[in-house]
């Protein structure tokens, strides 16, 4: 009886365990470049001017994949108001972005920190340069009004991938809204 309940739990144990470790986590939501609207057609006007109408135009234009689910970000670190990070495909190759929007008539010293860096650099230190912490430089674009910046990370050098990232940075260069 002992070997009998033994088994179970160890087979148990094999199936629980078994499912968490096989799965790699949530399956990533996939963009097509061929799949990708006609840009032209999507208005910028129809958007909100803040992170979540940008996301909405992202989407619209094919961009970010509309089951694609944004993580909420400790934007506060980097002075921004909100920021959202997304993972996904693009033709295969995966893809993280992550947008901040910040508040251009309200910013704090970090947030004046990162604009700048982004602005001398194309990147930015989440703790400054010379913070005595493990700290790796993120590549970043500003749209036109500095209130939203872009980190766009791929794994793929590929004319497609390489062109579509810059496709993606320039929309959200040009998210230059005013209410």
């Amino acid at each position: 009886m002992k070997k009998i309940l033994l088994f179970v739990v160890l087979l148990s144990t094999l199936v629980i365990f078994g499912g968490c470790f096989s799965s790699g986590g949530p399956a990533l939501e996939e963009v097509r470049t061929e799949d990708a609207p006609d840009a032209a057609k999507v208005k910028m006007s129809s958007y909100t001017n803040n992170l979540v109408g940008l996301e909405k135009y992202l989407t619209a234009l094919g961009y970010i994949p509309e089951k694609a689910e944004p993580q909420q970000l400790m934007c506060s670190v980097i002075g921004a108001k909100d920021g959202d990070r997304f993972n996904f495909k693009v033709d295969g190759a995966v893809v993280y972005v992550e947008l901040f929007e910040y508040d251009t008539d309200k910013l704090n010293d970090e947030a004046k920190r990162v604009i700048g860096e982004v602005e001398k650099d194309g990147e930015y230190y989440v703790f400054g340069e010379n913070a005595n912490v493990n700290n790796a430089a993120y590549e970043a674009s500003l749209s036109a009004n500095k209130k939203y910046l872009v980190s766009y990370t791929v794994n793929s050098n590929d004319e497609v991938n390489v062109k579509r990232k810059e496709d993606f940075i320039n929309a959200v260069k040009n998210f230059d809204k005013t209410d």
